[in-house]
């Protein structure tokens, strides 16, 4: 006879016995009646900015504006930023001072062994003057090639006649910079502001009261980026001079020592760069060709004007100059013309 004892371990062990053989069967009627899922997670892939968004958030600087116009040379394909707004050329216009001589030369009008009076007691001939003028921007040098030709109006004639359009050269060179720097026993302001329209882009003054002429809407001397890029472009493709005054011109300009920190300023060492430079007061520009990494040739025009030091304009064409370089790089063939040539208006 089984003790009271015996009978409820016996009872304690069937009970475990079921609740084992229950536990073990839970799961697979569980996974049976709620399959597990597994979770989906959604990864939103983050858009990149566009090149012309790019340049737009560089060029939205303060106190001061910046022109941008690029075009592969090989491909066409082109972005700019206020790429159809004036700035002022500076000494940018004499890339077309040296178009206009050269295109004398190809019609024998001129040759670049020419003499030349420079001062008072040197001569110089016609190649020397060109690479004062393009290498270290030398003014006296590019007023005597200006005279020659036959003054700005000679220079808007073949800019006119190689359908450059939105490029104006109005003074000596001489003159523009005594307009800029018109020390006369007092500063005279120039270049003041007529219209409203003036006057309200001349909205900041340089420290001794003079009205700042970066600010000014001033019409003369003036370029948008894209016409200097146009010009830039037809005169390395040959469209413009004959192969030997075209090679001739961009070897000079690839010597320019001037503006060592705006388009070359933030490029590979060594890259190939043929460029001009321009400066006055609260402006700085530097147009030319940068060749990439492709092999393929961009034509670049940085304008920028006002901000507050000259080393700041300059460090934003370096920049600006380095987005257009890796965005040009990087650009795939299957990416069409319309949709890099967008423009931001600014």
């Amino acid at each position: 006879m089984t003790s009271k004892k015996g009978r409820r371990f016996i009872a304690f062990a069937g009970i475990g016995l079921l609740a084992t053989a229950l536990s073990a069967q839970a799961p697979l009627a569980y996974a049976t009646q709620f399959p597990l899922q597994p979770q989906q997670i959604q990864i939103q892939p983050t858009r990149m900015p566009t090149l012309a968004e790019q340049l737009g958030t560089l060029a939205n600087v303060n106190d001061g504006r910046l022109g941008i116009a690029a075009t592969d040379l090989e491909t066409g394909k082109t972005v700019t930023f206020a790429g159809s707004h004036p700035f002022p050329m500076a000494s940018t216009v004499k890339v077309a001072i040296a178009g206009a001589y050269l295109a004398g030369v190809d019609r024998g009008r001129f040759n670049l062994d020419q003499l030349y009076r420079y001062g008072r007691r040197a001569t110089l001939t016609a190649s020397q003057l060109m690479e004062r003028m393009l290498i270290r921007s030398d003014n006296g040098a590019a007023d005597i090639l200006l005279k020659a030709v036959g003054g700005p109006d000679a220079v808007n004639a073949w800019l006119s006649r190689a359908g450059i359009r939105g490029q104006r050269m109005d003074r000596t060179i001489a003159r523009l910079v005594r307009d800029d720097r018109p020390w006369t026993g007092r500063r005279i302001p120039v270049n003041l502001p007529r219209t409203p329209l003036e006057v309200a882009q001349s909205a900041t003054l340089n420290d001794d009261g003079q009205i700042d002429p970066a600010f000014v809407g001033d019409a003369r001397d003036t370029s948008t980026p894209s016409a200097m890029v146009q010009l830039l472009a037809k005169l390395h493709k040959g469209a413009l001079l004959s192969a030997e005054s075209t090679d001739y011109l961009f070897d000079v300009m690839a010597r320019c020592v001037t503006g060592r920190s705006r388009i070359k300023g933030q490029l590979p060492a060594g890259t190939p760069v043929a460029h001009k430079t321009g400066t006055l007061a609260g402006v700085s520009d530097d147009v030319g060709i940068v060749t990439l990494p492709n092999g393929h040739h961009l034509a670049v025009a940085v304008f920028a004007k006002g901000m507050r030091t000259e080393w700041e304009r300059d460090r934003n064409i370096a920049l600006a100059t380095r987005v257009l370089y890796d965005g040009f790089a990087a650009f795939d063939p299957s990416i069409t013309t319309a949709s890099m040539g967008r423009t931001i208006a600014r």
